[in-house]
């Protein structure tokens, strides 16, 4: 079996000070077989972790649309901030990669909300239906409902701001992934499993930290 985390945060997102050496390494002291990284509309970290540890990474994004986040993964080029659903999905695809929504029912984490899963469901690879950092089961049990409704396939994510909760929720597949259509292919076998748990509060004390170091300019290396 193989570990998946789908959500992870380095210091190339605003909110985050994880380095790309330490995290590589965490993630595979917690027994983790692949690692997307998706900082907030930002590529230029993945890149750099894909080519340090390309066994392990995949390049990803939590790309800003006008309507909330997205998670994109098996991108090489950076999606913009501020695009439509339509248009972001479309840009993945042209690339070939997969899109989804990270937390969509998170009032708190600008999720797209149902209305937009059901508008675009057909231009979604998957939905996030548990992200580690909501605390209210009930957003993370709408999203996995509207997921079954529609089916599509189901990722959990820990959304990893700091090392301690990378791989705290994970998804657990069978099969080798080498692409997104074996990404996807992985996710709808039986055997695949969604672990689920909560991160810790004390990480969102660490992620305003993280964001105000960003912003006094006390975290210039992005190493």
């Amino acid at each position: 079996m193989l570990d998946l985390e789908l959500h992870c945060h380095t210091r190339w997102s605003p909110d985050s000070l994880n380095k790309l050496d330490e995290l590589i390494a965490h993630a595979r002291a917690v027994g983790l077989g692949h690692l997307a990284i998706t900082d907030h509309s930002e590529i230029k970290g993945a890149i750099l972790a894909k080519e340090m540890a390309p066994d392990l990474i995949i390049v990803g994004e939590e790309t800003m649309t006008d309507q909330g986040e997205l998670l994109c993964y098996f991108i090489t080029e950076l999606i913009p901030r501020g695009l439509t659903i339509s248009e972001a999905a479309r840009r993945v695809h042209a690339q070939g990669g997969i899109c989804g929504p990270s937390h969509p029912f998170d009032p708190n984490r600008y999720g797209i909300g149902g209305a937009n899963i059901r508008k675009h469901a057909h231009e979604l690879d998957f939905v996030e239906v548990f992200n580690a950092r909501t605390r209210d089961d009930s957003k993370n049990t709408l999203a996995n409902e509207i997921a079954l409704e529609l089916g599509l396939p189901r990722i959990v994510a820990s959304d990893a701001h700091t090392l301690r909760e990378v791989g705290v929720s994970r998804v657990r597949v069978r099969s080798a992934i080498t692409n997104p259509q074996s990404f996807l292919a992985a996710l709808r076998e039986p055997e695949t499993e969604l672990i689920t748990h909560h991160s810790p509060m004390s990480v969102h004390v660490q992620s305003t930290f993280a964001t105000m170091a960003h912003k006094m300019g006390l975290d210039k290396d992005k190493a």
